[in-house]
């Protein structure tokens, strides 16, 4: 028996971590509808733990993670603030958790908090997290406002830092792909085909890198589908399709089921 076995928040958090975990392999299997299962008692027993007094980090981190995937933000932001404000927090810690809040405060609709968050993060480390999620967060943020300075130039050094990382690629080909959009919209043909070049290179890129990376396959599905190349667009979509949508991910399930529909209409 465990030493902590006493303690009924301890032994809750125990239990929830090991079915997370078990999901996990789970979903890396492929085994979809068993891995979820294994999520859905992870997060019982982790409720059970919390509501009982849970105040391990880790354990209360990988709550968090939990209730993101499954959409629940707000539950999810009140875990992380009991992180937050427990004393004696490591500094490991401390960028774990503004990593892991910064992506509940974009999905809360709070972009720029989320910028600012993952920002002071940044401060003390970059690493391929970081990277990915700041670049994707500040292409997203120059969506909104039309200045891509910034996106630009912290994407180049994410590049520079891993031009071999899916996710970066992905994350640039992204950037290149907004920046077509808007070049469209502001009625420069020849920036917006340029652009969307240089997208569809990096995405490419990127996917025979990761050959199931949801975001890759639905921008690469979308560009087809825009080509008129309805069939190779239909095999990405659905590829995409058979895939987990996480929690930072920018593309949703309903997205990625509309396109589908649009491509197969």
């Amino acid at each position: 028996m465990s030493i902590f076995g006493g303690n009924p928040a301890v032994k809750a958090g125990n239990h929830a971590y090991r079915c997370h975990v078990d999901g996990n392999k789970l979903l890396e299997a492929g085994k979809t509808e068993e891995a979820r299962a294994k999520h859905d008692e992870a997060l019982k027993y982790y409720a059970e733990a919390y509501d009982a007094g849970l105040d391990r980090v880790g354990m209360l981190m990988s709550y968090g993670v939990l209730l993101m995937r499954r959409g629940e933000y707000e539950k999810a932001k009140e875990v992380y603030l009991r992180v937050h404000y427990k004393p004696g927090l490591s500094k490991e810690d401390r960028f774990d958790l503004r990593n892991n809040y910064s992506i509940c405060l974009w999905r809360l609709g709070k972009l720029d908090e989320a910028i600012a968050t993952i920002k002071r993060a940044a401060a003390d480390k970059k690493t391929t997290l970081v990277y990915t999620t700041l670049g994707m967060f500040l292409i997203l943020q120059a969506e909104q406002t039309g200045d891509f300075s910034e996106a630009i130039a912290f994407n180049a050094e994410a590049y520079e830092y891993d031009d071999e990382d899916a996710a970066i690629l992905d994350n640039v080909g992204f950037l290149h792909m907004t920046m077509a959009e808007k070049a469209r919209a502001d009625g420069d043909a020849e920036k917006a085909s340029a652009e969307r070049k240089k997208a569809y290179d990096y995405f490419t890129r990127a996917h025979k890198l990761k050959p199931r990376q949801i975001t890759t396959l639905y921008y690469l599905a979308k560009m087809l589908e825009e080509d008129g190349q309805k069939e190779r667009a239909a095999q990405f979509i659905d590829a995409a399709l058979e895939g987990s949508f996480s929690s930072i991910c920018p593309v949703s399930r309903e997205e990625a089921e509309a396109l589908r529909d649009k491509i197969k209409g």
